[in-house]
């Protein structure tokens, strides 16, 4: 009887080590200045880059990109120095992920195991079995992940959001533009702009898909450059998705249907219009509310607003639309 109030004493002991490291730790990381790693300074990192230096409690100790030019331009231009990769991964909390998507998995998951978080930009990984592993590495080392659908920050999107009472009946989204050299081509249009529209769908409406048609072409790039899908809810809610980056013009418009209302988030230009009334929103830098929510997430041991839960969800959808796009192309 003894040795076993011993053994209760000594798993109480060790009961309140554990808590008093954690909360301990949660403790000073949300004192300390957290150190940023941002891997790729191309089109979009070069913006992440800017917007690290106004971000409260973060320091941009470094960069890495495979490019030797930007090594150099990049280091002489804005004094932020380059480091290998395994360097960088080591003397940062967090790693930002600005690459092109092929190269996501393996930076994420290296910086994982390092025991790193890591923002990563969409789309989140290039397959759905690489977007499980990130997500369950994450899990199993206590570490947040955040992918960057910026449409969530969007005051048009967020402003509807709030006001929705039911599960929308039917969404309607566009995200089209012209065409661009060398930009997002590593992907096909569905991951590179319709993703966005599927991670905003998904959140709205929950319920389980029973129904996929998809139909697109290849125009442009040697993937799949204009995408047109419908799909059907379990629920009986119905969207219908369209996207090209072959467009003659830009257009990000994302309609929802909820309660007999049609509600039109006009996403480029922050307007929400309902009822015959336009109302034109705050137009917040986007990019920042998302890395600060991501420091937010990290300091308090939460999830982020878009986390690798999402993530995987979104390309398991994507990858869905593809194949059945490539087999109506073959």
């Amino acid at each position: 009887m003894h040795e076993i109030f011993n053994l209760i004493e000594i798993l109480l002991f060790v009961g309140l080590l554990h808590d008093l490291f954690y909360y301990t730790s949660m403790e000073n990381i949300q004192k300390q200045t957290l150190k940023i790693g941002l891997v790729g300074v191309g089109r979009f990192g070069a913006r992440h880059l800017e917007k690290w230096k106004t971000i409260d409690g973060t320091e941009l100790l470094g960069f890495n990109d495979i490019d030797p030019e930007k090594q150099v331009s990049v280091e002489a231009n804005t004094s932020i120095p380059f480091y290998e990769l395994d360097d960088l991964i080591e003397l940062c909390d967090i790693i930002d992920i600005v690459v092109p998507t092929v190269s996501h998995y393996d930076i994420a998951l290296k910086a994982i195991q390092a025991g790193k978080h890591v923002f990563i930009e969409k789309p989140f990984t290039d397959t759905v079995q690489q977007a499980k592993q990130i997500a369950d590495a994450a899990e199993k080392n206590d570490i947040r992940v955040g992918i960057g659908h910026i449409e969530r920050f969007n005051t048009a999107y967020t402003s509807m959001e709030a006001l929705l009472k039911d599960v929308p009946e039917e969404i309607i989204a566009v995200r089209q533009g012209p065409f661009i050299p060398c930009v997002g081509l590593d992907v096909s249009v569905v991951k590179e702009l319709m993703i966005h529209d599927i991670d905003l769908l998904l959140k709205l409406i929950p319920d389980k898909i029973v129904k996929i048609k998809a139909k697109g072409s290849i125009e442009v790039s040697n993937n799949i450059d204009v995408a047109k899908v419908k799909i059907f809810f379990a629920g009986g809610s119905e969207a219908s998705l369209f996207a090209s980056r072959n467009a003659d013009e830009r257009r990000r418009s994302f309609d929802c249907i909820s309660g007999g209302f049609l509600y039109h988030a006009n996403l480029m230009d922050h307007k929400l219009n309902m009822l015959n009334n336009s109302i034109v929103l705050e137009k917040r830098d986007a990019i920042i509310d998302e890395l600060s929510d991501f420091i937010d997430a990290v300091r308090n041991g939460k999830r982020h607003i878009v986390s690798e839960r999402d993530g995987l969800k979104s390309i398991s959808l994507a990858n869905q639309i593809e194949e059945i796009i490539l087999k109506s192309l073959s």
